[in-house]
């Protein structure tokens, strides 16, 4: 049932394919030719299910199957185990699945979704072969058995599982790799140079942890590697190299190991040395592990031959050493930077001959060893050029170095070069560099002052930060003060309002103290005689009634009043004639009123505007209602610090000297003259009966600051 659902799953998945990619599969492939057409022609979707022999398998990030039919081989490739049992070289299988781009290895691939074993131990047959025939390219995809002499052998540095082998055969070369979780590192070192024979597929589809590497043999593992010759005993029993110039690139490179000796004249990076043999020969020799002899030693190493097309030297080598007759070393050349890469007419030429030489320069540190890494490097400024200055070998010679410090530096001058490969017959050349040789090499001519630009710039960073802070400070200072002001101004806004409002509610206290309790009082007063007189004398307890009667009528006019002026809005008007005209609205109906009043509002407190008001308006309700005036004039001025203003009225006028007072129940020209008193004027009146009345005020006002 599992196998009919992903078969079934994977007809689906061909019949979306023909969907989206217009790719026509009628059936299932069948056989190993087909499906490897197939991927190569990017089919993704087509299912498969082939019968066939499992001749190899690998495990490694996919596990791969080789399976092969009458047709050929296919190579399959699953995420995950199938089947019950492991599967072995020799089992019969079937396998189904689909072809779909894995990410992984960038590249279409026949998926196998499971395997059925079948059958067991058929017969897996290789094919043995040269490395030129594989190399041609007729051998691919097929099982085959090579033999060779293992040039190098090595674990790749993207993939640690991966160990690679070069095998030799004639000048002829190619990779051969497998996957081990635990590399065999010793089994590997004594491998160089044995023969060998190794059987495996020979495939340029499956992808190692280098996409380009071409063809190569690949192995299931140890077990399929078996050595013919085990290599020398002792790995240093090989050829001397020979500065012959009549070798060429192409044979150099195809040559088996070669040994070299000399004195260790320069070390770095940790791997890398340069060494001079006896016949004042430069060859650099890249070691195998980073473990390099000391500076001036004589050595032997190994290796296998290589050229920049200027020198021979040494890759994956390893060293012993060698007892040579101690040489005396060259005293270091005085030179520049513009001398090693110009020529003598000052154009761009690399001088190659200063290679290995012992030089002395002179020039700014610009940059330090940066932290963590062994290798040393320091960068010297010398005529406008960066020259680095290895000291990798003996970093105590950089003690007490500073950027900005003038030195003196001697050494071996290295013209760093890479190697010849077939697709690049001129090596380029990176530059040059120098590597010191021992503490005594490197000299301080001159520290840096201390006022550097480095200190000035942190010195202006400083300052900028203060500046900032002070700014951000400030800032926030007056925000604070902002903040405290709008708080200042409206508690001292609520201050004046609760003020304003005790002011108001006295005035209103004494007012009504002064005017209506009094009153109430006298009308009490009336009332209790009236009482007394009830039935003794009619007549004086009616006098005493009607004196009770007007008092209270002056009662509600002045509660009326006072009721009025705390709705009336005449104190908000910007000029005193608005104010009085507001105030005297409600009691005018036919008389006419004029009001010139030249007084500024702002020269007069609202108590003093009040009271003002009051006093004119009980001046006018006294011309109507008792004199029955049709015609009012209101003026008023300042004159200097006295405001001067009068009411004058065609009413029916009265005597000034006999006229009816509180005794009568009359009250208005006595609330008159207390106010005109209050605020320290006086008041005088002009009248006579039928000839009107004219009243005048004169008070103090204040000097306007």
């Amino acid at each position: 049932m599992k196998r009919i659902v992903i078969i079934f799953s994977a007809v689906l998945l061909s019949c979306s394919a023909i969907c989206s990619n217009g790719v026509e599969a009628t059936h299932v492939i069948r056989d190993a030719a087909r499906l490897r057409a197939s991927i190569c022609s990017s089919n993704k979707g087509v299912p498969f299910e082939l019968d066939g022999v499992l001749s190899f398998t690998l495990k490694h990030s996919l596990l791969v199957y080789v399976i092969k039919d009458e047709s050929g081989v296919a190579i399959l490739y699953s995420k995950v185990p199938n089947g019950p049992t492991r599967l072995l070289p020799g089992d019969r299988i079937r396998a189904t699945g689909i072809i779909t781009r894995n990410d992984e290895i960038n590249s279409h691939i026949a998926e196998c979704m499971e395997i059925t074993v079948i059958g067991h131990n058929a017969n897996i047959e290789y094919e043995t072969v040269s490395v030129p025939a594989l190399l041609e390219g007729h051998h691919d995809n097929h099982l085959v058995r090579l033999t060779g002499i293992v040039r190098d052998a090595f674990i790749d540095e993207v993939d640690p599982t991966c160990v690679f082998l070069v095998l030799q055969n004639g000048r002829d070369t190619i990779y051969s790799y497998f996957i081990s979780q635990k590399p065999p590192r010793a089994w590997l070192g004594n491998l160089v140079g044995a023969e060998i024979s190794l059987k495996g597929l020979c495939s340029s589809d499956i992808t190692s942890p280098r996409y380009y590497i071409g063809r190569c043999i690949l192995v299931s593992g140890r077990d399929s590697i078996s050595v013919i010759h085990p290599a020398p005993s002792d790995p240093f029993d090989v050829p001397p190299l020979t500065f012959n110039r009549e070798d060429h690139a192409a044979a150099i490179s195809g040559m088996a190991r070669r040994r070299a000796s000399g004195r260790v004249i320069a070390i770095w990076h940790g791997d890398r040395i340069l060494l001079r043999t006896p016949e004042d020969c430069i060859v650099r020799i890249d070691l195998a592990e980073r473990k390099p002899p000391p500076y001036g030693a004589s050595i032997e190493a190994v290796g296998n031959p290589e050229t920049d097309l200027y020198r021979l030297n040494l890759s994956q080598a390893i060293w012993r050493t060698n007892a040579m007759p101690t040489e005396t070393e060259a005293p270091p050349q005085n030179i520049t930077a513009q001398q090693i890469i110009n020529d003598s007419k000052g154009k761009p030429a690399m001088q190659t001959r200063y290679h290995g030489k012992a030089i002395r320069l002179r020039g700014i540190v610009r940059s330090l060893p940066s932290p963590g890494y062994s290798d040393g490097r320091l960068a010297l400024e010398c005529d406008k050029h960066i020259v680095p200055i290895y000291a990798s070998s003996c970093q105590s010679a950089l003690e007490g170095v500073e950027i900005g410090c003038e030195l003196d530096v001697s050494g071996t001058c290295l013209i760093e070069t890479e190697n010849w490969r077939p697709n690049a017959p001129f090596p380029h050349i990176e530059g040059f560099s120098v590597i010191v040789r021992t503490s005594d090499d490197v000299h301080v001519i001159s520290r840096p002052p201390w006022w550097t630009t480095g200190r000035l710039m942190a010195v202006i960073g400083a300052l900028l930060v203060v500046i900032g802070g002070i700014i951000v400070w400030n800032r926030s200072l007056n925000r604070l003060a902002e903040r405290r002001g709008h708080q200042l101004l409206r508690e001292q806004i609520e201050h004046v309002k609760s003020d304003l409002k005790v002011e108001e509610r006295t005035r209103l206290a004494v007012e009504l103290h002064d005017s209506l309790a009094q009153s109430l009082t006298g009308v009490s007063m009336e009332i209790e005689a009236a009482k007394e007189l009830k039935g003794n004398a009619p007549a004086d307890m009616l006098s005493h009634l009607n004196f009770a009667a007007r008092t209270l009528m002056s009662c509600r006019n002045e509660l009326r009043n006072c009721l009025w002026d705390l709705r009336s809005q005449a104190l908000e008007e910007k000029s005193m004639d608005k104010a009085i005209e507001r105030t005297l609205l409600p009691y005018v109906n036919d008389s006419s009123i004029a009001v010139r009043f030249n007084m500024p509002r702002t020269r007069l407190s609202d108590n003093t505007a009040h009271m003002l008001l009051c006093i004119i308006r009980e001046l006018v309700l006294n011309a109507i209602r008792h004199g029955n005036a049709s015609n009012i004039r209101i003026s008023g001025v300042l004159d200097g610090g006295e405001l001067k203003f009068s009411v004058r009225d065609n009413g029916s006028g009265f005597d000034p000297d006999d006229y009816p007072g509180v005794l009568q129940g009359h009250f208005g020209l006595q609330g008159i003259q207390e106010r005109v008193e209050q605020l320290g004027g006086t008041l005088h009146i002009e009248s006579a009966i039928g000839s009107g009345t004219r009243v005048a005020i004169s008070i103090k006002v204040p000097q306007q600051k």
